[in-house]
């Protein structure tokens, strides 16, 4: 056991017990987003039943996220002062809207969490057919082009860490680990991804990254029905304008993750 968790874990002897076991999880989720309940329970001690019960506060209170049985570091363990504003959001709607009012689709805005991609923000054309995204919702990284461009310019960590995880098979276009490696290399070397059924059968994505310091601080995606896109290249046109003004309209400075401060930069301890 570490030192640090040996410590948060005595403290539950002089104090609460339920107040130590909590933070000995949260200190545990923060350094490996994506860990099992039965990690950890034995990673800490604590009871599975226990744990199970803890982790459940936290998953209500926002601190972690549970996302096909594994548990997450959620928005509330973001370090104070970085939820400045004006938002990312309010800075990438413009953008947003414009992409979804010319292509007739749905433009979806997502950033990473840890392994995985949380929707900030959609924005649907009139008439448009509803997308399976919801603002808050949070998807696996290695699916779907609203999230693998984040992936593919993520650091080696977090690429490591998602490819030796599980790849659940939503439909039979989903990557596993050998294409997912070479979609990852392909999207570095285009700067985009369009996906086809990889999330949801007969839907098409097509997304790319939004970077700013070299580091991908957001992904902007344009979905819809595959039977209503047949050429790729306008919509790819619509995100890089949507990109690019939504880039000219950052602050500069050297914080690319000022939009995404749930990123601990912990991927140096996992």
């Amino acid at each position: 056991m570490d030192p640090q968790l040996q410590r948060i874990l005595e403290t539950g002897e002089e104090g609460s017990a339920i107040l130590s076991r909590g933070l000995a999880l949260l200190h545990l989720v923060s350094f490996a987003s994506g860990i099992s309940m039965r990690e950890l329970s034995e990673q800490s001690g604590i009871p599975l039943a226990t744990t199970y019960r803890v982790v459940g506060q936290l998953v209500a209170a926002g601190f972690v996220v549970e996302h096909e049985g594994l548990i997450h570091a959620g928005t509330r363990m973001a370090p104070a002062g970085t939820n400045e504003t004006p938002h990312l959001v309010e800075f990438a709607r413009p953008s947003l809207h414009m992409a979804a009012m010319k292509s007739g689709l749905t433009a979806v805005l997502t950033v990473r969490v840890h392994t995985l991609a949380l929707c900030l923000d959609v924005a649907a054309s009139r008439g448009a057919q509803s997308a399976s995204f919801r603002i808050g919702e949070t998807r696996p990284l290695y699916a779907g082009a609203s999230a693998t461009p984040l992936l593919a310019f993520a650091k080696p960590d977090v690429i490591n860490r998602v490819l030796a995880g599980s790849l659940k098979r939503y439909t039979a276009q989903t990557p596993d680990e050998a294409t997912l490696r070479e979609k990852l290399e392909r999207v570095r070397a285009v700067g985009y991804d369009i996906t086809r059924g990889e999330v949801q059968p007969l839907w098409t994505g097509i997304g790319l990254p939004v970077l700013q310091n070299n580091e991908p601080i957001c992904c902007l995606s344009l979905v819809g029905p595959s039977s209503g896109i047949r050429e790729t290249e306008p919509y790819l046109a619509l995100l890089r304008e949507a990109a690019a003004e939504l880039a000219a309209s950052l602050p500069g400075g050297d914080r690319p993750h000022l939009w995404n401060p749930t990123d601990l930069s912990t991927e140096d301890h996992s």
